[in-house]
C-alpha cells in the first residue's frame, strides 16, 4: 500500500475536523474511509471490521472499558460535588489563596508536574481539581485544556517511575539486549534521554512562559477574550444542561479534596497489590482497573458527603449523579470509542510501518537522523493518535540505526522518538491523551484542538532547532543555549505588555 492512501484517511479527518468543527462526524468519515481502505473497498468487509472493532472496545475488560467507565464516573462525581457545595466551597477557599489570573493558571500548571503516575490520570484529576480555580477568574476552558494537555504527556514521559516509563523501560531493554548495546540498560538508558527529550521539557517550560506574560495566539485569544466578558464557546455545552442548584450548606473545601485525595491513595494501592507489594513493581502494573476502582471509591465518598448534611435531598443525589455521568457517556465516551476506532483502522493500514521503512530506506548521515527522527515520531503519532504505538514502531528502528552509525547518538535518538510522539499526540485530536484533556476541562475537543496547535508547532520548531545543533554538535549545553534563546526571542516579541 502507498504511504499516501495510508495516510489519505487522517488527512481528510482533521480537514473535516477544522472545517465543519464536528468531531464525531469527522470520526465517523475517518472510520469509514480507513475500513473501506483496509478493506479494498469491499462493502461487506468493511462493515464486517468497523464491528469487530467496537465490539473489541467495548469487551475489553481490562483497557478500553475501565476508561471508559472511569469517565462516566467522574461525571456523577462533578455533579454531586456541585449539589452539596463542594466545588463552590473549595473555589471560595482557593481564591482566597490565588490572588489573580496568572496564579490561578500557575496552580493548575504546578499540580499538572506533581501528579505524574499516568497522563489519563493527570488530566482527568488535574481538569476537577482546577476548574473551581479557573472558572473564579474567568479563564477559559480550552487554556485549561492546554495547560493539562501539556503537562500531562509531557511530564509523565519524562518520569521512569510512571506508566509510561515502565513501558518504554520495558521495550529498551530488550532492544538493547537484541541489538548488543551494553552502554545502558534500559532503565540507564531512560534516564540517559531525559536531558534530550527537547519537545516535552520545552513545552513544560512553554505553558509557564505563556501563562506568566499572557501570550495568547490565535484561537486561544478569541476563547480568552470571550471567558473574560463572561461567554467561553469552549466550555462544553454538557455541563450547562447539568448543572443544579447547590442544595448543601455544610461544604467545605474538603468536601471536594477528599474524594480526589480517596480517588488517588485507592488507585495506588490497588496498583500496590497488583504489584504485591513490591514499590519497584508499581510502575509496571496496568493502572486502567485500579483507576476504575479508584473512581467508584471517590464517587462513594462524595454520596457520603452528601447523604451526611441534612440539607441535601436522597433523591437530587440519584438525579445529578445520574444526568452527570449520562452527559459524560453522550460526550466523552462516544469521541474517545471513536477516536479508539478510527486509530485502531488507521493502524491496521499500516501507515506507521510504511512511514517507518520510507526513513529506514533513506541514506542520511548521522548528524540529523535525531531530527528526522523526532518529526517522523510527530508525523506517524499526528496521523494515527497514539504515541504508544509510536514508540513501538520507531525505537526497534532508532537503537539498530544508533548502534551501527554513532552508539554516541543512541540517548538523544532515543529521546527524539518519544518527544516527537508526544508532540504529534498534542496535534491530533484523534488522541485519547487530548480528548481526555478536554474533558478534564470540560472544553470541547475541537476547541482545545484548534488553540492548542500553534503551541504545539512552536515547541516543536524549538525542539528541532536543538535536535539539528545537537547533531552538529554534540554538545548538549550548546543545543540548551540556543533554544533558550529562541524562547526568550518568542517572548519578547509575543508576550503581553
Amino acid at each position: 500500500m502507498e504511504l499516501f492512501i495510508a495516510l489519505f484517511p487522517a488527512f481528510v479527518m482533521i480537514l473535516l475536523v477544522l472545517l465543519t468543527r464536528k468531531v464525531l462526524l469527522s470520526l465517523g468519515v475517518g472510520i469509514i474511509l480507513a475500513s473501506f481502505i483496509y478493506a479494498d473497498y469491499n462493502i461487506v468487509v468493511a462493515l464486517t471490521y468497523i464491528w469487530n472493532s467496537f465490539f473489541a472496545i467495548i469487551t475489553s475488560y481490562d483497557w478500553y472499558l475501565p476508561i471508559l467507565g472511569f469517565v462516566v464516573i467522574i461525571g456523577g462525581i462533578t455533579s454531586i460535588l456541585t449539589l452539596t457545595g463542594g466545588v463552590h466551597a473549595f473555589a471560595e477557599w482557593a481564591v482566597s489563596k490565588v490572588k489573580n489570573r496568572v496564579a490561578a493558571q500557575i496552580v493548575a500548571w504546578i499540580l499538572g508536574i506533581v501528579i505524574c503516575i499516568d497522563d489519563y490520570f493527570n488530566a482527568l484529576v488535574i481538569g476537577e481539581v482546577s476548574k473551581p480555580i479557573t472558572d473564579k477568574y474567568n479563564i477559559s476552558r480550552a487554556k485549561l485544556a492546554y495547560i493539562i494537555d501539556s503537562t500531562s504527556a509531557p511530564v509523565v514521559i519524562l518520569m521512569p517511575l510512571s506508566t509510561w516509563g515502565a513501558y518504554i523501560i520495558g521495550i529498551m531493554g530488550d532492544l538493547f539486549d537484541t541489538a548488543g548495546y551494553e552502554t545502558h540498560t534500559g532503565f540507564s538508558g531512560f534516564l540517559a534521554a531525559v536531558p534530550y527529550q527537547f519537545y516535552p521539557i520545552v513545552a513544560i517550560i512553554m505553558v509557564y512562559l505563556v501563562i506568566r506574560y499572557k501570550i495568547n495566539i490565535g484561537a486561544m485569544k478569541t476563547y480568552e477574550h470571550e471567558s473574560i466578558r463572561g461567554d467561553d464557546s469552549s466550555k462544553l455545552n454538557a455541563e450547562l444542561e447539568t448543572e443544579e442548584e447547590i442544595q448543601g450548606k455544610q461544604a467545605t473545601q474538603w468536601t471536594l479534596i477528599v474524594p480526589i485525595l480517596v480517588l488517588i491513595i485507592v488507585t495506588f494501592f490497588i496498583m500496590l497489590f497488583q504489584a504485591n507489594f513490591d514499590l519497584s513493581l508499581v510502575m509496571d502494573q496496568i493502572i486502567t482497573v485500579p483507576l476504575l476502582f479508584g473512581g467508584l471509591a471517590a464517587l462513594i465518598t462524595a454520596v457520603i458527603f452528601a447523604l451526611t448534611d441534612p440539607h441535601v435531598k436522597g433523591n437530587s443525589i440519584l438525579e445529578v449523579s445520574t444526568k452527570g455521568m449520562y452527559a459524560m457517556f453522550k460526550s466523552a465516551v462516544a469521541i474517545l470509542v471513536l477516536a479508539w476506532m478510527v486509530s485502531g483502522a488507521i493502524q491496521d493500514l499500516g501507515t506507521g510501518e510504511l512511514i517507518a521503512a520510507y526513513i529506514s530506506g533513506t541514506n542520511l548521515s548521522a548528524f540529523i537522523l535525531p531530527l528526522i527522527l523526532f518529526l517522523i515520531a510527530g508525523g506517524m503519532a499526528f496521523a494515527t493518535g497514539t504515541s504508544w504505538g509510536s514508540f513501538g514502531i520507531l525505537l526497534p528502528i532508532a537503537v539498530p540505526i544508533a548502534v551501527s552509525t554513532n552508539p554516541a547518538l543512541m540517548p538523544a535518538m532515543i529521546a527524539a522518538v518519544l518527544g516527537g510522539a508526544v508532540f504529534g499526540d498534542h496535534c491530533s485530536p484523534v488522541s485519547d491523551t487530548t480528548v481526555l484533556s478536554a474533558t478534564g476541562a470540560r472544553s470541547t475537543l475541537q476547541a482545545h484542538f484548534i488553540s492548542q496547535v500553534p503551541y504545539a508547532l512552536i515547541t516543536a520548531g524549538i525542539a528541532s532547532i536543538g535536535y539539528l545543533v545537537y547533531g552538529l554538535s554534540e554538545m548538549l549545553l550548546l543545543a540548551y543555549i540556543v533554544m533558550a534563546i529562541v524562547l526568550f526571542i518568542f517572548v519578547r516579541f509575543m508576550k503581553k505588555d
